[in-house]
């Protein structure tokens, strides 16, 4: 599985609180992205301790690494976070999200995944998990809600979804909103259709 990944922090600042990380275990890859309330240093303090605890704990379940995650970052600002497990064996991904990231699966149709209410690190009422077909050549698009909610896939050529580094800088140019952090992480599995959308 290839992965691309761009972010820029607002106005440019050193400090970004949108992170975004991913994990490679045997046939399994998972894939996060955290967005620290606000802006600067505390924020990315934040974004970056949620990705350190997700990093650690690679083996539990979903629900297990949220409501740890959680626990954890109860003396930061808390993020909005999203993450996707793609088990290659089963060709299946499974996601969850707290907050307003966005998470999008690309095949021969397009899926956008749903998120939970909540902030992880100062609670959240209930966390669902989704699974979905993910084959040879489809695409899974996680961001922060500094890239608009509209993103329009269908709008990028097979070309240029080829190349999952580029496609994450094209979704960031073309997507982001001015007044915030961004984050965007592309994986792809190879072969197959290369994300075709029918």
């Amino acid at each position: 599985m290839q992965v691309g990944m761009a972010v820029r922090a607002l106005n440019d600042d050193p400090h970004c609180g949108d992170v975004c990380r991913y994990w490679r275990q045997g046939h399994t890859m998972t894939l996060c992205i955290a967005d620290g309330l606000g802006h600067g240093l505390y924020a990315e303090r934040a974004a970056q301790a949620a990705v350190d605890y997700v990093g650690r704990h690679l083996t539990a379940p979903l629900e297990d690494i949220f409501a740890g995650c959680d626990q954890a970052l109860h003396r930061t600002r808390g993020v909005a976070m999203g993450l996707a497990i793609v088990d290659e064996a089963a060709e299946a991904l499974s996601y969850a999200g707290i907050g307003n990231p966005r998470a999008i699966v690309v095949g021969k149709r397009i899926f956008r995944l749903r998120n939970d209410y909540g902030v992880v690190g100062s609670g959240y009422r209930a966390l669902s998990t989704e699974t979905v077909s993910f084959r040879p050549g489809d695409l899974v698009i996680l961001a922060t809600d500094g890239v608009a909610e509209t993103v329009d896939v269908s709008a990028y050529s097979l070309a240029e979804r080829s190349n999952v580094q580029d496609l994450a800088n094209r979704i960031l140019r073309d997507w982001r909103r001015e007044t915030d952090d961004a984050a965007v992480l592309v994986g792809r599995r190879e072969g197959g259709h290369r994300g075709s959308v029918v």
